[in-house]
């Protein structure tokens, strides 16, 4: 399956659509599946991205060239604020599936899945429209691996601890000024600040630390995670790290530093995670910020708050709308195909070891599993060995189809566990397998073999577009070579 995911990431606007983005990525993964990120960005981006797999392309400047790497995808999703309504029609044109991230209906959507996690989104005026499906409110809302399943946390009596976390980037330099103030009005509360490797006003920080004050610098997801939970309070910025927040339970003082923000701070107030709303240009943003400090001190109303954030964003929407794209992608098929990796192995080896699948094979010995481990762990690391597996929606394995690809031909091999045989799934992988290998390689026939007594075989090869050709003789065994063209 190839999924592109498109969104940016910058220093002066913040990183959070790279973050949640990178969640969605990461609920790929938990099945096997493994997307591409293209971002327009700068450099700081690569901090947010260890061990994915990533392209920065100023697609903004360059549609183009992004198109080159994306056309074909089974599915694509966009997150942007600067992307226009014509790059969004453009780019959907390249998908079977699209899926749009979009906080403030900004746009109208091509058709397609909208997506908006914020809270209350389910009452946001969208209108119901054909080919328009709608992902809405907080049990929607992509939050990284760490925050999925938070661990519970303890509500400590007395308020000793608070955290400060404005972004990655502090593009209002509040961090300064906040923790100075707390400093001054709370000196025995220990402060958690966290530097993002956006912030310019470092030295500045440094120098208002002292003993009971501890800087954690551009943290990862693992880190940030146990410092909310660790935390008796925090104070954030009104985005994405806000809904983080809520499903550790921790409660929190947001301060809304764009007009995106808006929004969310008002609703988690209603919803009661927030005492009250507070905004970066407020000549009394700080007094605020220190009278929800005080009234935070109180372990009831910390109870209360911890109890509405786990409550309205338990961590798994994520996994939800993965489960859902994987879904309106069967609706399609019926099944998706996805790269065979080292967790297949077994099943792999079970269904190439069934007597029915030997008994078809050029080589019809029974497969020894040492010798296989070591066949499996070469196959899929070859470029010219495409290896696919196919899933139904539930993720039950249905089968495998392979591609030995030697200069401009592939010769294909077909598999169906036992309890899919018979259903017609055998024609349908094979046609969108081998428009996958035509469309991502360089090669004009794709070769089948087939016994000649294997009817069934011959007839999903033939209603894949498959003519038979001629004979061979492999094995001293003979077989009918099947061709399909390129079109």
């Amino acid at each position: 399956m190839k999924i592109s995911i498109i969104t940016e990431g910058f220093s002066k606007t913040g990183y959070g659509h790279i973050t949640r983005c990178l969640s969605l990525y990461q609920a790929f993964e938990e099945i096997n599946i493994h997307p591409t990120l293209y971002i327009n960005g700068d450099d700081n981006v690569k901090a947010f991205l260890p061990n994915s797999n990533y392209k920065i392309i100023d697609w903004a400047n360059h549609p183009t060239k992004l198109i080159g790497e994306i056309k074909n995808s089974d599915l694509v999703i966009i997150d942007s604020y600067l992307a226009g309504k014509d790059f969004y029609f453009n780019i959907a044109k390249h998908a079977k599936v699209s899926l749009f991230i979009d906080d403030t209906l900004r746009l109208d959507y091509p058709d397609g899945i909208i997506l908006n996690g914020t809270i209350n989104a389910e009452s946001f005026p969208y209108k119901k429209q054909s080919g328009k499906e709608y992902l809405l409110g907080t049990k929607y809302i992509p939050l990284r691996k760490e925050f999925w399943k938070a661990e519970s946390r303890k509500i400590n009596k007395e308020l000793s601890s608070i955290l400060i976390t404005i972004g990655a980037t502090d593009s209002r330099n509040l961090t300064g000024t906040i923790l100075k103030s707390l400093q001054e009005s709370f000196p025995a509360i220990k402060k958690k600040v966290v530097i993002g490797n956006g912030f310019t006003n470092k030295r500045d920080i440094e120098k208002l630390s002292i003993s009971n004050t501890e800087l954690f610098y551009s943290p990862d997801a693992s880190v940030i995670s146990k410092l909310m939970l660790a935390s008796d309070i925090a104070i954030t910025a009104a985005g994405q790290t806000l809904y983080e927040l809520a499903a550790c339970g921790t409660p929190s003082i947001a301060i809304a530093v764009a007009e995106n923000q808006k929004s969310n701070i008002h609703e988690w107030k209603r919803k009661g995670f927030l005492l009250n709303t507070i905004f970066y240009n407020d000549i009394n943003f700080i007094r605020r910020i220190l009278e929800q400090v005080k009234s935070l001190q109180s372990i009831t109303i910390r109870k209360k708050i911890s109890g509405i954030g786990k409550k309205n964003a338990d961590g798994q929407g994520s996994i939800r709308v993965v489960n859902y794209l994987i879904d309106k992608v069967c609706n399609l098929f019926g099944f998706y195909l996805r790269s065979a990796a080292d967790v297949d192995s077994q099943k792999v080896f079970d269904l190439s070891n069934d007597p029915v699948v030997r008994s078809q094979s050029i080589n019809s010995n029974t497969i020894d599993p040492d010798d296989h481990k070591k066949w499996f762990a070469e196959k899929i690391k070859k470029e010219d060995y495409i290896f696919l597996l196919a899933f139904d929606r539930k993720n039950n394995f249905i089968g495998q189809v392979r591609f030995d690809i030697n200069k401009d031909d592939a010769v294909v091999s077909i598999s169906i566990v036992n309890k899919f045989r018979g259903k017609g799934f055998s024609k349908n992988i094979l046609k969108e397998a081998c428009t996958k290998i035509f469309s991502e390689k360089d090669i004009s026939t794709i070769t089948a073999y087939i016994l000649p007594d294997n009817i069934a075989s011959i007839n999903g090869f033939k209603s894949a577009g498959f003519i038979l050709s001629d004979e061979s003789i492999i094995n001293e065994k003979q077989f009918l070579k099947f061709i399909l063209n390129k079109k």
